[in-house]
């Protein structure tokens, strides 16, 4: 069986777009797999600020073997930020892009450890 599925295990995607049939802003994937409150494994992707879909490895890093407290978190924020690589365009700046992805983040491991407790749902948001 997957390191990331089972008991325990929990994901979420979380995408920021200004409506429905556009490309988002900013993308974020995570997959944790929570042993109580510790992270025994993590995963992060950055989608929509890079070239190609952006491994955020440190991000990740960040979190496996801690609890999810603050601290790990906004350590996990600020890796996935130093990580993305956007280019300016018509949906914002590469700034903006960047400060997006940390607040994704944010949001998705609190989803992903809640799905890894119990079942979680979460609707699209649009600007």
């Amino acid at each position: 069986m997957s390191k990331y599925r089972g008991k325990g295990s929990g994901g979420a995607y979380l995408a920021f777009k200004r409506s429905a049939p556009v490309y988002p802003t900013a993308s974020v994937a995570v997959q944790l797999t929570m042993e109580g409150d510790t992270c025994k494994n993590a995963a992060i992707s950055l989608g929509c600020v890079g070239l190609t879909a952006v491994n955020a490895t440190e991000a990740a890093a960040a979190l496996r073997g801690q609890q999810l407290n603050d601290k790990a978190i906004s350590l996990a924020m600020d890796a996935a930020h130093a990580a993305a690589d956007p280019q300016p365009d018509m949906r914002g700046s590469a700034e903006y892009k960047r400060s997006l992805v940390g607040a994704l983040v944010k949001r998705a491991i609190d989803v992903a450890a809640r799905r890894a407790k119990e079942n979680v749902e979460v609707s699209h948001i649009y600007a």
